[in-house]
Formats: structure tokens, sequence, C-alpha cells
């Protein structure tokens, strides 16, 4: 590791296990579904969360704990025309535990200003928005050119793809992708946002990131090329040698950071590899590579305890609070407490047995089936002419695919081949309850019922005789039915739910 690596950084106690690598350089990445905690003295890349998709800028204001970020949530979206663009306006900012609403359309790079208020790519409304979160709904905007909008369809991309920004000596730098019309580099003054000049990067198109160091020079990465160039003088300063995409910049003053992705079709970016390039801030050479791994492609790179002159140069006071944190660590606890969570589930619900899909057991008892994941359980099938079913129920409002049914089960593990009274929401306040059959390879409606509003959380008792089978929620009779319309001693009686929740007949909800 190149001596770079080790300069001096202040302001920054050490962390826990921080004492075997006293100047260990971190560093943090966004990418689509990460944000990543990079040390370049180990070499350790770790997860700190998922959980919020659609990553992209990082900042902090001076002093604060509390990272700043961006985040599109627009994920299904496209952005192929005005139309998905336009519904495309859910991006957000968040600031330690508060989140803006949904304002931002694709929001890109983001930077907390020498004023306090975040300066933000409002990318997909071609605008760059200018806000505080003390002051909610206050929101300035700039704009390099007169287009309203990103694109307007696959063809029509009138816009700039607004996608960074830069403070440096009371002037505000946005650099404008463009797409293949020629990148733009408009000069604000900060904070009036008088506009000072929008000038014309020839010969380049599709940069990402704008850093102006104390010589005056103009440092973006040629994402195209793979490089990083000089805009004053439109030199290439460096190229990767590969076929890859550089975005992201951070620099020390020794070294800089170019953030490395791989090129890959929009639906694949989220899981291919990536990694960062470190290179001679004197020379331009190449002095180290470290990979990621498959966390998608990168958006952002910031150094945490180092001053960061691509950057505000602030460093982050939080650190060690984001050495705590490691998503596979927290993952890890979530699954050995998932399977205790099934142990102890298995209590409540002796004697069933699970016939398909994958259930999450909850506390109390709770098993829980989302939309994606339809569970069956059974009880072996009992000689006896009486048989009872009781289980509680919560069902999703206002969700057409929940639903739960008592079920009179003749397959074979597979969700085939049997009766089910079947519980269903009608809106986000009622349910209602109908027969249906699986026979022969096919589901079937066998009978709708007027049973009123049943509840969309009750509790289901299913009483089978010899003759007729009755279903009652809490305590009501809802259906009766002769034993040949539900054929219950033929199989196995069990419960069969979708988009809901169920919880044994004497277990309360939580």
């Amino acid at each position: 590791m190149s001596h770079a690596v080790n300069e001096t950084f202040a302001g920054q106690p050490a962390a826990a296990g921080e004492a075997d690598n006293p100047h260990s350089v971190f560093v943090i990445v966004s990418t689509i579904h990460f944000l990543l905690l990079v040390d370049l003295t180990t070499r350790s890349v770790v997860p700190l969360e998922s959980h919020r998709p659609g990553y992209y800028g990082i900042s902090w204001h001076a002093h604060s704990e509390d990272l700043v970020l961006s985040h599109d949530r627009a994920g299904h979206i496209t952005f192929a025309d005005i139309a998905s663009y336009a519904g495309s306006e859910v991006g957000a900012v968040s600031c330690g535990q508060r989140t803006t609403p949904g304002f931002l359309s694709a929001p890109h790079q983001i930077l907390c200003a020498s004023d306090g208020r975040i300066v933000c790519t409002n990318t997909g409304r071609n605008a760059v928005a200018i806000f505080d979160f003390d002051q909610p709904g206050r929101i300035q905007e700039l704009r390099l050119s007169d287009a309203r909008w990103d694109r307007f369809n696959a063809d029509g991309m009138d816009g700039d793809h607004l996608n960074s920004v830069f403070e440096k000596d009371g002037r505000l730098y946005v650099l404008a992708h463009r797409f293949t019309k020629g990148s733009k580099l408009g000069v604000f003054a900060y904070p009036s946002l008088e506009p000072i000049e929008v000038r014309a990067i020839d010969g380049r198109t599709g940069l990402h990131n704008i850093w102006i160091d104390d010589g005056g020079e103009a440092i973006s990465c040629h994402s195209e090329a793979g490089g990083l160039v000089e805009l004053g003088t439109n030199r290439m300063l460096w190229e990767s040698g590969g076929a890859v995409y550089t975005r992201g910049l951070a620099a020390s003053r020794d070294f800089v950071l170019v953030g490395e992705s791989e090129r890959a079709p929009r639906d694949q970016r989220g899981n291919s590899q990536s990694g960062l390039w470190m290179l001679d801030r004197r020379t331009w050479q190449t002095m180290d590579y470290f990979p990621l791994g498959p966390y998608g492609q990168v958006h952002e790179v910031r150094l945490l305890n180092v001053e960061d002159h691509a950057h505000h140069r602030h460093t982050f006071a939080g650190l060690a609070g984001l050495r705590a944190r490691d998503l596979r660590l927290a993952i890890a606890a979530e699954k050995i407490g998932a399977s205790a969570r099934a142990r102890d589930s298995r209590l409540f619900w002796q004697g069933f047995e699970n016939q398909y899909g994958a259930l999450v057991a909850g506390e109390n008892g709770a098993r829980i089936a989302d939309h994606r994941n339809l569970c069956l359980i059974t009880r072996p099938a009992a000689k006896a002419e009486e048989a009872q079913l009781e289980f509680r129920y919560e069902l999703e409002a206002g969700h057409g695919e929940s639903h739960v049914a008592a079920v009179a089960y003749r397959g074979n593990g597979a969700d085939t081949d049997m009766h089910a009274l079947l519980i269903h929401p009608i809106d986000g306040q009622r349910a209602a309850i109908r027969l249906w059959v699986h026979a022969h390879g096919e589901w079937s409606i066998e009978q709708t019922f007027d049973s009123g509003d049943l509840p969309l959380a009750g509790v289901i008792r299913l009483r089978a005789g010899a003759e007729q089978i009755e279903l009652f929620v809490d305590d009501t009779p809802v259906v009766a039915l002769p034993v040949a319309q539900f054929p219950w001693g033929q199989g196995r009686l069990g419960i069969r739910w979708l988009g809901a929740t169920i919880r044994p007949g004497h277990a309360r909800a939580a």
C-alpha cells in the first residue's frame, strides 16, 4: 500500500478495533442498492445498509454525525418518456433519521453547502434544488437551460441531465451530462445563485463529477471513456484501460479515488461488479485498485476521515458509528432470530405440518406469508366423525392478493387438490368469502356467500361434522355446507394464506 493512504488525519477518535490500524483511511461508497464502508488500509469492504435503495448522493454538514443521502426510490421507472419522469418524482433526501417527502426526480449528487443548505441535483426535472431541512417547502431552483424535464421520450433528450455539484470560494459549479450533445459546466455565485457563466466542454459528453482544485483546474470523470479529464485544457489525465464506466470522485492531498462500474444493461446494474481506482495526485498514475464486489454500479465516493478536496473538506464526525454497523452481522442476527422464532412457533402449532411455501415465523406464534409467498399448513387426517379448526387471521387491507382460507386438502405437497373457504378483502375495511375448489389442475369458484361484512382481522373457527361443516368468524356463523360440498374427511384440514398473518386461536394479536 502506498504511503499516501497513511497520511495524517486530525480530529477523529479511534473507533473500536482501530488500534491495529491507527492510520486507516475510510471511504464511503454508494451504489444502487448499498452503502459501503471501505478501509483503504485493510482493503475491507463492509456493507452498511440496503433498506433504502436508490442510493446516490452522499454528504454531511460540518461537525455532524449524520449522513445526508439522496435516494431516487424509482427503481421500477424506465425513464423513457415524460410520463415515466413525472412518475419518478418520489426521490427524497435523508439526514440521519429525517427524510424529506418525495419531491425529486432521479436525484444524483448532493452537497451540504457552506450556508447550511443542501444542494441537490433534481436530475429528472432538469434542475438543481437548494433547500434546508429546517425550512420545509422553501426550495430554490436553478437551471442551465429552459428545458423543464430531462427528456420527453427515448429520442427527445432535450434536457441537460444535471448530475454533479461542487462549491468553492463563493461559487457553485454544476455539471451537465447532456446525453450526446456535449457536456456543459455552469458556474453560479453562491449563495446568491446569480449566474456567472455556462461553459461548453468541447468534444466531451456524458461527464460525471466536478472538482475544482486549488490550482483552478476543473477535473471530471469522462465516464464513457473510462477515465479522468481536465476540462480547462480538455486533456485526458488518466485512463483505466478497460471497458468500464467511471463515476464517483474523491481527492486527498496526495491521492485521488475514482469509482469504477461494470458496463451493464439497466436491469443488471444493481448487482454488477464495481471497484475503486487510486491515482497519484501529482502524476495521475495508477497507484492501486480496490475491487468492491458485485454491489452494483458506483454512484458516489467520499473520503470520511481525511479532507476530501473534491467534497467540502470537512471530515465526518460519525465515523465511529459507521464502523459499528455491518449489514452482514445484522442479517446474520435476523436469520438466527428467525430460526429461533420458527422453533418457538412449532410449539404454538403442534400437530400442523408445512405443506407448501416458506412461511415467516413472527412473535407469539404468528406465521406470516407475504404477497409473493403462498403458504399452506395442514393437520394429519383424523379418524373421527367431528373435527375443529380454529385460528386468528389478519389480512392486508386494500391488497388484491391478500387472502386466508380454511381448506380440506387432498394434495401431495403442492398447492393443488383442495376445497378452500377463502376470505379476501373487498375494500379497506371489509372482506368476503367464497368456496374455491382445485381439481384436475384448475381452480374454480363453486359458491359465493352472502356473508355480510366480514372483518379484515378476526378468529375463524371451522366445525366439521359427519353431515355438514360450519364456519364462524368471531363466533358469528358465516357458512354452512353439506359435507359433500366440503369433503373434509377425504383429506386433511388446514390453512392456506397469502399476504396475511395467522396465529393460533388462543394467541392474541400483537
